[in-house]
Formats: structure tokens, C-alpha cells, sequence
């Protein structure tokens, strides 16, 4: 086990690690480009205090985020899945939900090597699927495009509800294997769902995957459920 688990870490874990690091530095180094672009080719720049107030604005938010999401979703998504995941981005409607899906019908237990290849593999098959179907999607919907977007449209009415429907869905296979473990998260939902209905769930779910995850661990050690039960 030892020497498999060394294989691990020096075959994938290694490279995953110094192939992420360099490709979101990159990632990061050409987001200023359009922005250095605009300003040494065309002098434009924003007015100062609007630029600041922009900055806070955005980070007021995204400085809790970047470190809360990592956390959470770490255990499903794995090392490399993690990774490919933030430097793609749809983490929490797509990548999550495609690693657990891909995990649960493989079989494999999370935080063990194959279920750190199987939600690579999965992850970047969503990636390249979702390339493609994005740029398919967008040349046959462009004609249509006035007609989706209006307001009051079925069309639009149906795609706000994929979210949630995917969710409720992946949900539910869970659900189905340990009942006991929705008792948080359903009770959480249907309490939000009551107070505040109009969260974005951005807002909502990652508190609520930590205090269901926090809650699982209670029922588990009380022996309330079985970790056989549990992914």
C-alpha cells in the first residue's frame, strides 16, 4: 500500500500540482491584458474611486469565497479536479455535480486515489463535452437568442429551474443510500426557502455543505448512519 500510494503522489499528485500551479498563474497574469491593452494602446482607464469602490466591492465578497469554496468542495473534487475546476470556472452547478456523479457510478470511496483519478477524468471530459456543446449551443441559438432572453419567456422560466433540478436530483441518489443525511440540508432548504427565497446559491450552499458535512460527522460518530452508507 505504501508503495502504491508513492507512485500516487509522485505520478499524479506531483505533476498535477506543478502543471496547476503554472497554468492558473497564467490564467491570472492574462487577466490583465485587455486592461494593459486599453490603457497603453487607447489611454483609456477608469476614473479612480470608481475603480476602488469596484475592488471592494468585489473582493468584499470573493476574499471569503476563494477560501470558503476551495474547502468545500475539495472533497469531492479531488487534487487535479480542484484545480481544472477554479481555472474554468462553473464549479458549483457542473464540476461538482459531474465528480459525484462520476464517483458514485464508478464506486469508488472519496479521498482515495481512484477517486482522485476517476474525478479528474470526469472533470476534464466536462470541460472539453462543455466546450464543444457551448459553441455548438451558441451557433444554433444565436437566431433565437432575442426570443430566450425575453422576460416572461417559457424558455426562460425553464433554464432559471436547471440549477435546482440538477441539484435536487443529484440529491436524491444520495438521499436514497442514507436517508438520515437530508435531514439537515432538506431542513436548512425548506428554512431558507421560507425566510429568504431570493439567495443566490452562490450564498446559500456552501454553509449549508458545511454544516450538513459537520452534521454528518455527528450522526456518524454517534453511529446514527454507517460509513459504509456514506461516499
Amino acid at each position: 500500500m505504501a508503495d502504491k500510494n508513492q507512485i500516487f503522489q509522485d505520478r499524479f499528485i506531483g505533476p498535477v500540482k506543478n502543471i496547476g500551479m503554472i497554468t492558473l498563474i497564467v490564467a491570472i497574469i492574462c487577466l490583465f491584458i485587455p486592461g494593459l491593452y486599453l490603457y497603453f494602446f487607447h489611454g483609456l482607464i477608469p476614473p479612480f474611486w470608481s475603480m476602488v469602490s469596484a475592488i471592494v466591492a468585489v473582493w468584499s465578497f470573493m476574499a471569503i469565497m476563494g477560501v470558503v469554496e476551495p474547502i468545500v468542495y475539495y472533497p469531492i473534487l479531488g487534487f487535479g479536479g480542484t484545480y481544472m475546476s477554479f481555472l474554468v470556472g462553473n464549479v458549483l452547478n457542473l464540476r461538482v455535480p459531474v465528480s459525484a456523479a462520476a464517483q458514485q457510478v464508478v464506486g469508488t470511496k472519496e479521498g482515495t486515489p481512484e477517486a482522485e483519478i476517476v474525478s479528474t477524468l470526469s472533470i476534464a471530459g466536462s470541460i472539453i463535452g462543455g466546450q464543444l456543446v457551448m459553441i455548438l449551443g451558441v451557433l444554433l441559438l444565436l437566431p433565437f437568442i432575442d426570443t430566450i432572453s425575453a422576460g416572461g419567456s417559457a424558455m426562460k422560466v425553464a433554464l432559471d429551474q436547471v440549477l435546482w433540478a440538477l441539484f435536487g436530483a443529484l440529491g436524491g441518489v444520495f438521499l436514497f443510500r442514507v436517508p438520515k443525511l437530508g435531514i439537515v440540508p432538506l431542513g436548512l432548504g425548506l428554512i431558507i426557502a421560507f425566510i429568504k427565497p431570493d439567495l443566490p446559491p452562490s450564498i446559500v450552499i456552501p454553509p449549508m455543505v458545511i454544516l450538513s458535512i459537520i452534521a454528518a460527522r455527528i450522526m456518524y460518530k454517534k453511529k446514527w448512519v454507517k460509513g459504509e452508507g456514506m461516499m
